[in-house]
């Protein structure tokens, strides 16, 4: 019963410089953004909510206001203009995101309303679709959330030290109350690339750092047999003496192989990893791959996309060249490969070669579709891709 209650959840939940010699074809949304609360477990039924995150468009509009519509109910302007020094660090080239932050407070929700609805609305006072927070549903699910969040206090969580290895900030709340959302979120993408989550019994996180998503996965998939790797010595530890005992986390290496049996995965997913491995690691990677995944298995992948081209290179055109002809680029010294220093770009084409032997059956650019933005994202603003082993 739960299993057909999840599948109807995920259904609807988630439904440059003008300098630059050669244009690169915008495939990312201009709108770049994060919702931090209120995460779906979280959500308070019955009182107030706190709607807290940042946006800025990547472009010459700026956003000033989100309007706020509760069913059809007008809620309310609510300004976009809060300090956020940490995403202004990321994006210099975009003056607007040192002040995109929002924090506003919504009223107690009506027993009968089904979603909130969240607009930018731009400085020039013309606007777009932002983002749809499907309350019914959380209200079906109330009881299964209520049971995670129960179940997540109960689960250790490592110190501001080790969370910044893996999440780029300290802050351990955080990284505790996002894993359920960012499960729901990744089990959307399958969903809507046709893969039946019912026919995973066996599931490796590769480059799974401390274990967390691996956390969310076992308390709403439990029957998965779930399997982690990672080269720091230091997260695998932790998350082998801290996590739930059915989860099995090893020790890998920069290359390849794996302590894995041929054919012995039905999922593979890779957060935000190949970002950082030179291209003849990937290529190495994506070889093991292939003999630890069984036929008609699948592959979840993010990357970083154009966005995060346009980004890094803003005023290098050699590397905007790079891409624009082979639809790859990579920087950092090969002594930081595997760390955050070392980054690597891909597009859509490079993609498809780069994968030979697997079927791209979802490819979500920014994390989002074209049918509605991603309410929670598993890597900020990158590009997912979900690919099916057709086998050798």
């Amino acid at each position: 019963m739960f299993v057909e209650s999840l599948k109807n959840w995920l259904k609807s939940f988630f439904s440059g410089s003008a300098e630059t010699v050669v244009p690169i074809e915008a495939s990312f949304s201009p709108l770049v953004y994060r919702l931090e609360s209120p995460k779906y477990q979280l959500f308070d039924l019955h009182g107030e909510n706190w709607v807290s995150g940042w946006v800025f468009y990547w472009g010459d509009k700026v956003v000033s206001e989100l309007a706020v519509t509760a069913d059809k109910t007008f809620v309310g302007n609510f300004s976009v203009n809060l300090p956020r020094p940490d995403v202004g660090a990321y994006v210099p080239f975009v003056p607007a995101a040192k002040t995109c932050g929002f924090n506003f407070k919504l009223p107690a929700p009506s027993s009968t309303l089904k979603k909130i609805q969240i607009d930018v609305v731009f400085s020039d006072q013309t606007r777009t679709d932002f983002l749809i927070y499907d309350v019914d549903e959380v209200r079906l699910q109330a009881a299964k959330f209520a049971e995670y969040q129960k179940k997540l206090q109960q689960i250790p969580v490592p110190d501001g030290a080790l969370v910044f290895l893996t999440q780029g900030h300290s802050q351990t709340e955080e990284y505790q109350n996002g894993i359920i959302p960012a499960v729901l979120t990744m089990q959307s993408y399958l969903q809507k690339s046709g893969v039946d989550i019912e026919q995973i019994k066996t599931l490796l996180d590769f480059g799974c750092g401390s274990g967390r998503l691996l956390v969310g996965w076992h308390m709403i998939t439990p029957l998965i047999r779930l399997y982690g790797c990672d080269l720091n010595p230091q997260l695998i530890q932790w998350a082998q003496q801290h996590l739930p005992q059915p989860i099995d986390c090893q020790l890998s290496h920069l290359n390849p192989p794996l302590p894995y049996q041929d054919h012995q995965f039905d999922f593979i997913y890779l957060i935000s990893v190949f970002t950082h491995l030179s291209l003849e690691t990937q290529k190495q990677w994506i070889q093991e791959f292939k003999r630890i995944l069984r036929k008609g298995g699948y592959l979840m992948v993010t990357l970083h996309g154009e966005l995060y081209v346009r980004n890094s290179f803003d005023q290098q055109h050699v590397h905007f060249l790079a891409f624009d002809r082979t639809g790859y680029a990579e920087e950092g010294q090969a002594s930081v490969e595997g760390e955050n220093f070392y980054r690597a770009f891909h597009r859509f084409d490079f993609v498809t070669e780069l994968f030979a032997g697997f079927a791209i059956k979802g490819y979500f650019p920014n994390g989002n579709d074209k049918h509605r933005n991603t309410l929670f994202q598993v890597a900020q603003s990158q590009d997912v891709y979900v690919m099916q082993y057709l086998g050798e």
